[in-house]
Protein backbone atom coordinates (compact mmCIF):
# COMPACT_ATOMS: atom_id res chain seq x y z
CA UNK A 1 0.00 0.00 0.00
CA UNK A 2 2.83 2.58 0.89
CA UNK A 3 4.68 1.41 -2.72
CA UNK A 4 1.40 1.83 -4.64
CA UNK A 5 0.20 5.05 -3.05
CA UNK A 6 3.48 7.07 -1.65
CA UNK A 7 6.46 5.02 -3.68
CA UNK A 8 7.50 3.79 -0.61
CA UNK A 9 9.15 0.05 -0.18
CA UNK A 10 8.65 -0.60 3.42
CA UNK A 11 11.29 -3.36 3.44
CA UNK A 12 13.61 -0.62 3.97
CA UNK A 13 11.61 0.08 7.48
CA UNK A 14 12.21 -1.36 10.66
CA UNK A 15 9.16 -0.65 12.27
CA UNK A 16 5.68 0.15 11.28
CA UNK A 17 5.42 3.29 13.57
CA UNK A 18 8.51 4.32 11.17
CA UNK A 19 6.97 3.26 7.97
CA UNK A 20 3.91 4.99 8.68
CA UNK A 21 5.25 8.30 9.79
CA UNK A 22 7.21 8.90 6.11
CA UNK A 23 3.52 8.82 4.38
CA UNK A 24 2.37 11.41 6.93
CA UNK A 25 5.43 14.01 5.97
CA UNK A 26 5.05 13.10 2.13
CA UNK A 27 1.44 13.86 2.03
CA UNK A 28 1.38 17.10 4.44
CA UNK A 29 4.11 18.73 1.69
CA UNK A 30 5.28 20.12 4.80
CA UNK A 31 9.01 21.58 4.12
CA UNK A 32 11.43 19.91 6.45
CA UNK A 33 14.67 22.13 6.82
CA UNK A 34 17.86 20.36 7.19
CA UNK A 35 19.53 20.48 10.38
CA UNK A 36 22.66 22.35 10.13
CA UNK A 37 23.84 22.97 14.09
CA UNK A 38 25.24 20.06 14.81
CA UNK A 39 24.25 20.15 19.25
CA UNK A 40 20.68 21.11 17.56
CA UNK A 41 20.71 17.83 15.62
CA UNK A 42 22.84 16.09 18.87
CA UNK A 43 19.79 17.52 21.22
CA UNK A 44 17.00 15.99 19.10
CA UNK A 45 19.13 12.85 17.88
CA UNK A 46 19.40 11.81 21.56
CA UNK A 47 16.25 12.21 22.89
CA UNK A 48 14.16 10.09 20.30
CA UNK A 49 12.19 6.83 21.93
CA UNK A 50 11.03 4.70 19.75
CA UNK A 51 8.84 2.11 20.57
CA UNK A 52 5.99 1.71 23.38
CA UNK A 53 6.33 4.46 25.85
CA UNK A 54 4.79 3.27 29.42
CA UNK A 55 4.78 3.07 32.84
CA UNK A 56 2.65 0.01 33.68
CA UNK A 57 2.65 -2.71 36.75
CA UNK A 58 2.80 -6.38 36.00
CA UNK A 59 -0.13 -7.39 36.90
CA UNK A 60 -3.64 -6.15 37.04
CA UNK A 61 -6.75 -7.60 37.67
CA UNK A 62 -10.58 -5.85 36.72
CA UNK A 63 -13.65 -5.97 38.94
CA UNK A 64 -16.49 -3.87 37.59
CA UNK A 65 -19.77 -5.13 36.37
CA UNK A 66 -18.59 -6.10 32.74
CA UNK A 67 -16.13 -8.77 33.95
CA UNK A 68 -17.93 -11.90 34.99
CA UNK A 69 -15.82 -12.39 37.92
CA UNK A 70 -17.22 -9.39 39.57
CA UNK A 71 -16.78 -9.62 43.41
CA UNK A 72 -19.12 -7.13 44.57
CA UNK A 73 -17.34 -7.10 48.29
CA UNK A 74 -14.34 -5.27 46.42
CA UNK A 75 -13.54 -1.85 45.05
CA UNK A 76 -14.21 -1.42 40.85
CA UNK A 77 -11.06 -1.73 38.67
CA UNK A 78 -10.39 -0.61 35.55
CA UNK A 79 -7.69 -2.04 33.22
CA UNK A 80 -7.07 1.70 30.79
CA UNK A 81 -4.44 2.77 28.14
CA UNK A 82 -4.30 6.39 27.68
CA UNK A 83 -2.14 7.70 24.92
CA UNK A 84 -0.55 10.64 26.99
CA UNK A 85 2.75 11.45 24.59
CA UNK A 86 2.64 15.09 23.12
CA UNK A 87 0.12 16.60 24.52
CA UNK A 88 1.57 19.61 25.23
CA UNK A 89 1.70 20.33 21.60
CA UNK A 90 -0.76 22.51 19.80
CA UNK A 91 -1.69 21.53 16.50
CA UNK A 92 -1.54 24.54 14.63
CA UNK A 93 1.44 26.21 15.77
CA UNK A 94 4.13 27.96 13.50
CA UNK A 95 7.23 26.83 15.51
CA UNK A 96 7.48 23.77 17.88
CA UNK A 97 10.53 23.49 21.00
CA UNK A 98 12.81 20.93 22.12
CA UNK A 99 13.71 21.04 25.59
CA UNK A 100 16.74 19.29 27.24
CA UNK A 101 15.93 20.20 30.95
CA UNK A 102 17.85 18.85 34.27
CA UNK A 103 14.83 17.71 36.76
CA UNK A 104 14.89 17.35 40.62
CA UNK A 105 11.47 16.39 41.69
CA UNK A 106 10.79 16.87 45.96
CA UNK A 107 10.87 13.59 47.90
CA UNK A 108 7.39 14.27 48.79
CA UNK A 109 6.15 13.88 44.81
CA UNK A 110 7.68 10.62 44.01
CA UNK A 111 4.52 8.83 44.83
CA UNK A 112 2.48 11.54 43.09
CA UNK A 113 4.16 10.87 39.67
CA UNK A 114 4.77 7.45 40.31
CA UNK A 115 2.53 5.78 37.99
CA UNK A 116 3.46 8.59 35.01
CA UNK A 117 6.71 9.42 34.67
CA UNK A 118 7.68 13.32 33.78
CA UNK A 119 10.52 12.60 31.97
CA UNK A 120 10.68 8.69 30.62
CA UNK A 121 13.77 7.11 29.94
CA UNK A 122 15.02 4.35 27.64
CA UNK A 123 15.60 1.13 29.53
CA UNK A 124 14.36 -2.71 29.73
CA UNK A 125 13.35 -3.41 33.29
CA UNK A 126 14.95 -7.17 33.98
CA UNK A 127 12.37 -9.41 35.48
CA UNK A 128 13.65 -10.34 38.83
Amino acid sequence: MCLKNDGLDSSYYVSASEMFNDPLYKSSKAELKLMTNMDKYLTVENNIREGMIMTSYRYAKVNNLQYSDYEFSKLNFWIMFKDMNALYLASDAKIDYTLEVNLKILVYLYDYFADYSLAPEKQIVPEE
